[in-house]
């Protein structure tokens, strides 16, 4: 089930990335994109949890700092690094080096968590990177053209991205799916907030972009995470990461069928192997039963 919902997810993300990547060819600022998500799902979730189960509204006094640290580090933070590093850089060359992300998950996973990290999870994790520096068109020379500032705040959202998916994998197991991600967005939503008042970052006042990123807020963030925590309660952080390269796949799949983008005889093949990973990890792990240890 777990595996499952970690490809829901990732079509989902790669869905809604595929309306940014339309905005933004609009004109739309990424930062601006990235924060109507957030306070999007944030709101939105606020107020079904309100009318449908106001008992998960509640959570201790103790997990506070820790839901906080996840919403403005995991969330908040991996946004903002990765819009910031797409402004500097090629998107695919951003995403690819967003996914060394997962060599920090598994490394993490193995030496501080002490849980068995098997050969077939390694190989699956090297079949993945590879299958996505494919598939995601990084190995045209003209990309690898990048600025060292660029390169090094992708970096640090892969710095994040694996903090978000540590952090997760620990949270998921002791609160509910939805209390983690509403006091996460809620604290991702007040740093967007102190973030705009310092940059002097200007909303649209077109009120259809707002209706479109608060669709996209609720299904492609939302929904799309909160399918990603749940699977973290009964799958590795590890194995849930290389699933989740699926959304590349996903991403030129979606792209070819609705836009009319061409994909290349390279990207076909980068898809291949990133499916070969993934079911190679699956093959490996259908038996694993963890329970994750908190970050410390």
């Amino acid at each position: 089930m777990g595996y499952a919902l970690v490809l829901v997810s990732a079509f989902l993300f790669a869905a809604g990335g595929n309306v940014v990547k339309a905005l933004f060819k609009l004109g739309y600022s990424p930062l601006v994109l990235a924060q109507l998500r957030i306070w999007s799902a944030f709101v939105g979730l606020f107020l079904a949890l309100v009318v449908i189960r106001p008992r998960l509204l509640r959570v201790g006094a103790r997990e506070l700092p820790a839901l906080a640290i996840f919403g403005g580090v995991g969330l908040a933070g991996v946004q903002l690094s990765y819009y910031l590093t797409i402004a500097r850089i090629n998107i695919a060359v951003a995403l690819l080096v967003q996914y060394l992300g997962l060599v920090a998950v598994t490394v993490f996973e193995r030496y501080h968590r002490r849980h068995p990290v098997g050969a077939q999870v390694w190989a699956a994790l090297a079949m993945v990177l590879i299958g996505a520096f494919f598939a995601v068109g990084a190995y045209r020379p003209a990309l690898f053209r990048v600025n060292l500032p660029g390169v090094m705040l992708g970096l640090v959202s892969a710095g994040f991205f694996a903090f978000y998916i540590l952090r997760a994998s620990t949270l998921a197991r002791r609160l509910d799916t939805w209390t983690v991600l509403l006091y996460g967005f809620g604290a991702g939503s007040v740093l967007w907030a102190i973030f705009d008042a310092v940059s002097g970052t200007a909303l649209p006042a077109d009120l259809r972009i707002w209706a479109v990123m608060a669709l996209l807020g609720l299904v492609g963030t939302l929904l799309a995470h909160g399918l990603f925590v749940m699977a973290l309660r009964t799958i590795r952080p590890s194995v849930a990461g290389i699933i989740a390269t699926a959304e590349p796949i996903f991403a030129g799949l979606i792209a070819y069928l609705v836009l009319g983008d061409r994909l290349q005889p390279l990207q076909i093949l980068g898809a291949a192997v990133i499916i070969a990973g993934i079911i190679a990890v699956q093959a490996g792990n259908r038996l694993s039963d963890i329970t994750a240890s908190a970050i410390e």
